[in-house]
C-alpha cells in the first residue's frame, strides 16, 4: 500500500510495508479489533466485526476517533435517507391514487344517475298528449341534468389536478432513480454522483481506484436486424458483469449500450485483469439470437484515478479509448494521460 505522508494513517518510515504486519494506527486498530473477535471466540463476520469496531472506536484518542470518522463519512452514503424520502414519496402518490379512485366512483355514480332519470323522463313522455306539461317535464328534466353536470365538472376538475400531482410526484420519484430497468444494473446519474465520491476520497487518501468502460463491438450488432435482439445481447453483457463483479464495484449502464464500472481500490493493472476475465467470459458464452449463435466480443478503455479532476473529464478519457480500442481492434487501452 502507498503510504501517505504527514498523515495519521501513513507508515512512519514512508515505505511500503509488508503484508503480515499493520502498516498505520488505523490497520493497527483493525487488527486489534480483529484480535479481540478471535479472543472472545465471536464469528469474525462482517456484522459482528462491525460492530466491535464501533464500540472499540470510542476508547482511541479523540483524534484517532476523528479521522476515522471522517473516513466511514467519505465512504459511506445516505441511501436510508433516499429510501425514506422515496417512501414517503410513494405514500402520498397512493394517497392521490386512492382519492382519484373516490371520484372516478363518484363520477361514474353520477353517469349511472343521468342514465335513470333519462329512463324515467322517457317512459313518462310516452302518454303525454299536452305541450304545456310536456314542456314543464322537459325543463325539469334539464333542470336535473344541469345539477348533475356541474357536479360532474366539479368532480373532473378535482380528478384532473389529482393526476396531475400523482405525475408531478412519479416524475420526481424517476429523476432521483438510481437503476436501470432495462439492464438490471445502475444508471448513468448514480454512477456518476458515485465516481464523484469516489475522487473525493482519493483526494483525501490518496489510494488508486479505476474507470473501465466498455461495449460490444459494433461489428456485432450490424449482424443482428431488430432492436431487440440487441437489447437481449446488451443484457446478457449486464448480467457477466454484475455476475463477476465484486460487491464495492459499482456496474452502470451510460446509455446507448455502454457500460461502466467504477472499481474502487485496484489501479490500471487490476483494472486491466478485469477486463481480460470479462471478455473471456462474455466471448465464452454462447447466446443464441434470430436462429445463430453469436460470439461476443468487447472493447474496453481503462482509466487509472489518481487525483481530483472533473467526473465528465475522466469519463470522457475512457470512452475515448474505448472507442480507439475499437478502431484499432484491439480489446482495450489504458489512458496514460496522468
Amino acid at each position: 500500500m502507498i503510504s501517505k505522508k504527514n498523515d495519521k494513517f501513513s507508515t512512519t518510515n514512508g515505505e511500503v510495508a509488508g503484508l503480515t504486519e499493520p502498516s498505520s494506527p488505523l490497520e493497527e486498530f483493525a487488527k486489534k479489533v480483529f484480535d479481540k473477535l478471535i479472543e472472545e471466540n465471536v464469528p469474525p463476520i462482517p456484522y459482528y466485526y462491525k460492530m466491535y469496531f464501533l464500540n472499540m472506536l470510542d476508547d482511541e484518542p479523540e483524534n484517532f476517533r476523528n479521522q476515522v470518522y471522517e473516513f466511514i463519512t467519505l465512504e459511506e452514503t445516505n441511501e436510508l435517507e433516499k429510501d425514506l424520502e422515496v417512501e414517503k414519496k410513494l405514500k402520498q402518490s397512493f394517497k392521490y391514487s386512492k382519492e382519484l379512485l373516490q371520484h372516478t366512483a363518484v363520477l361514474y355514480k353520477n353517469s349511472q344517475a343521468i342514465k335513470e332519470i333519462f329512463e324515467k323522463y322517457k317512459q313518462e313522455t310516452k302518454h303525454i298528449a299536452n305541450p304545456k306539461l310536456f314542456e314543464r317535464l322537459i325543463s325539469g328534466f334539464e333542470e336535473k341534468l344541469k345539477k348533475i353536470n356541474d357536479k360532474l365538472d366539479s368532480e373532473l376538475n378535482k380528478i384532473k389536478e389529482l393526476y396531475s400531482k400523482n405525475v408531478e410526484i412519479l416524475k420526481e420519484i424517476e429523476s432521483n432513480s438510481i437503476f436501470d430497468a432495462r439492464y438490471g444494473i445502475y444508471n448513468k446519474k448514480f454512477f456518476i454522483r458515485e465516481l464523484a465520491k469516489e475522487i473525493k476520497v482519493i483526494e483525501k487518501f490518496k489510494h488508486k481506484s479505476s474507470i473501465v468502460t466498455l461495449k460490444v463491438k459494433d461489428s456485432i450488432f450490424n449482424v443482428l436486424k431488430s432492436e431487440k435482439s440487441k437489447v437481449l445481447l446488451n443484457r446478457s453483457v449486464a448480467k457477466i458483469m454484475l455476475k463477476t463483479s465484486r460487491r464495492t464495484d459499482i456496474i452502470a449502464h451510460l446509455g446507448d449500450g455502454v457500460f461502466a464500472m467504477l472499481l474502487k481500490h485496484t489501479d490500471r493493472v487490476g483494472a486491466s485483469k478485469t477486463v481480460e476475465r470479462l471478455s473471456d467470459i462474455i466471448s465464452n458464452s454462447a447466446i443464441f439470437l434470430e436462429g445463430e449463435e453469436i460470439s461476443i466480443k468487447i472493447v474496453a478503455g481503462v482509466l487509472e484515478i489518481t487525483r481530483s479532476e472533473d467526473v465528465e473529464i475522466y469519463l470522457s478519457h475512457a470512452l475515448e479509448m474505448m472507442e480507439k480500442a475499437e478502431q484499432d481492434d484491439v480489446l482495450y487501452y489504458v489512458y496514460e494521460g496522468y
